[in-house]
């Protein structure tokens, strides 16, 4: 009860609720669909090319970040030169900026080509001298779009609620993969039995014909359960209830004082704080050349703007002398709301800076290369090469692999919430870890058919274990360097939200060439 009355000390439990519903529209319908590709292969002309084509398309998509970073970049611009007033700068949950007109975005676009794909999937056309799926496969490409700058835009949004609330979002990111694969669970796709067939030849030796009779065993995959459209239907309703999540988030009262930060989008420099000033003239909270990150928490680190912020300066005739508010976030491992307030007498403005939240920019680096090599393991790289290390152990061994491991990234995130990591040399171990596991994972794949221990007991359940880890381990150090940023300000996010993509993208190319291009990886049969 302790652990749990910490944590909403300073936070709300429906807002907990409503970050993790929200956050589960950001890679739910590119899941469904990798989780429904052993019904498509069986339904449309590319078979298993269309894995390939669908990579291809996620990686071009990487043209959506980019897209919402360089607008992000000139919004900052903007700010930073505004002369706008000081009550335009202030606080609010209900102002539309670019990180919540493209979430919207995001959610719409979602709802709209799941509920597409869920009467066109199986529709073809004559292209390109063959038939080809381009409904289906136009569709992918729009939602990986929204899924990849969900990467940014959803952690931009992120950074303007209160800390504690950040691991909710990753326990629903999570979520946005373990619910498509329990529902394809539920339906039955890729359900593979191994069925006993025979085939007959004659074989002429020396002028006598003989038969000659082979047996063997030959995988079969067994109708689904319910169809893919009510599949995607049940996609699309997640995403329809991620989005009026998000408009509670944004409208409702209830969760108004939970924004920590003001609404006006930057990657360095807000309006509001453009007014406060250090005392050199430099604007508070820029990585400087002089490899220093400030957190800046600008007007009422609760989200409530007081009669002093409104009016840009000290209440009249009072004076705030280097008092110190100790109100402190539940989830304190995860960046402090403590501020630090002076005002002179005549009005003068000290800078509001969290003081104890300095970081080199050296470290941020550090920080974000670790979330490049968590994303091009786990988010792509083994995805790509996990029928190599897992099936050869068995079916019952892979679909243990794909299942348990789409559980321990959700579970990891929950851990996360009520046992914070900050400390750098415990993220590195999470790392180390995690990549030691991703390790025996590809040594494995690199070895099919044949991996360590396989034809032994204990070798499925060595593989099990290992993808287990990997998922937990890298999962677990990506959220916590998340947090860990979440404490240097909102431009440190946005670099984060990057970083998860350039992972993703060098992991799925290098994937992509090694499996198809190199053919490293050589197939373990079925059955």
């Amino acid at each position: 009860m302790n652990v749990f009355a910490r944590l909403f000390a300073d936070s709300k439990p429906l807002v907990h609720v409503l970050v993790c519903v929200f956050a589960i529209s950001s890679w739910v319908d590119i899941n469904g669909m990798w989780v429904e590709l052993p019904i498509f292969v069986t339904h449309l002309p590319e078979k298993w090319t269309l894995p390939s084509y669908i990579t291809i398309l996620g990686q071009i998509a990487n043209i959506g970040p980019i897209i919402f970073s360089i607008l992000a970049y000139l919004l900052a611009k903007k700010a930073a030169t505004s002369t706008s007033s000081s009550s335009s700068a202030a606080p609010t949950a209900s102002k539309l900026t670019l990180d919540k007109v493209t979430s919207y975005a995001i959610m719409l676009v979602g709802v709209t080509a799941t509920l597409l794909l869920a009467f066109l999937w199986q529709r073809t056309h004559w292209l390109l001298g063959a038939e080809r799926s381009v409904a289906l496969l136009a569709l992918s490409f729009f939602l990986s779009i929204m899924d990849c700058t969900s990467s940014v835009a959803y952690v931009a949004f992120m950074s303007a609620l209160k800390p504690a609330y950040l691991p909710s979002f990753f326990v629903g990111e999570g979520l946005s993969g373990l619910l498509p694969a329990l529902m394809a669970l539920g339906q039955g796709a890729g359900d593979v039995v191994c069925k006993n067939g025979s085939s007959t030849q004659e074989k002429n030796e020396s002028g006598i014909i003989v038969n000659v009779t082979t047996y063997f065993e030959y995988p079969m995959y067994l109708p689904p359960r319910f169809s893919v459209q009510l599949f995607f239907f049940l996609l699309s309703g997640m995403i329809a209830i991620s989005f009026v999540a998000f408009c509670l988030l944004n409208n409702l009262r209830y969760c108004k004082d939970e924004f920590v930060s003001h609404s006006v989008y930057d990657l360095s420099i807000s309006v509001h704080s453009e007014k406060r000033r250090n005392k050199s003239g430099e604007p508070v909270g820029i990585i400087n050349p002089a490899c220093s990150v400030k957190s800046v928490m600008g007007g009422d680190d609760a989200g409530r703007t007081n009669d002093a912020d409104e009016r840009g300066g000290c209440p009249e005739g009072g004076q705030f002398s280097g008092i110190r508010d100790t109100r402190s976030s539940s989830y304190g491992s995860y960046g402090s709301l403590d501020r630090a307030d002076g005002c002179a007498g005549g009005g003068e403005e000290e800078p509001v800076v969290a003081e104890d939240e300095e970081m080199s920019v050296c470290t941020v680096l550090l920080l974000l290369g670790q979330v490049i090599v968590i994303n091009f393991l786990i988010t792509s790289f083994l995805l790509s090469i996990q029928t190599y290390s897992s099936l050869p152990y068995g079916i019952s061994i892979y679909n243990l692999v794909v299942t348990l491991t789409n559980i321990a990234n959700p579970v990891a995130c929950l851990i996360s919430m009520f046992l914070a990591i900050k400390s750098l040399l415990a993220i590195a171990s999470l790392t180390v870890l995690g990549a030691a596991c991703g390790a025996y994972i590809i040594v494995a794949a690199a070895m099919s058919p044949d991996p360590p221990l396989v034809g032994h007991s204990s070798g499925g359940a060595v593989a099990v274990v290992v993808w287990v880890g990997a998922s937990f381990f890298l999962t677990y150090a990506k959220v916590s360097v998340a947090g860990v940023l979440r404490g240097v300000g909102r431009h440190a996010l946005i670099w984060y939200g990057a970083a998860t993509q350039l992972g993703a993208l060098i992991g799925a190319v290098t994937g992509f060439v090694l499996v198809n291009e190199v053919k490293l990886f050589k197939d373990a049969p079925w059955c």
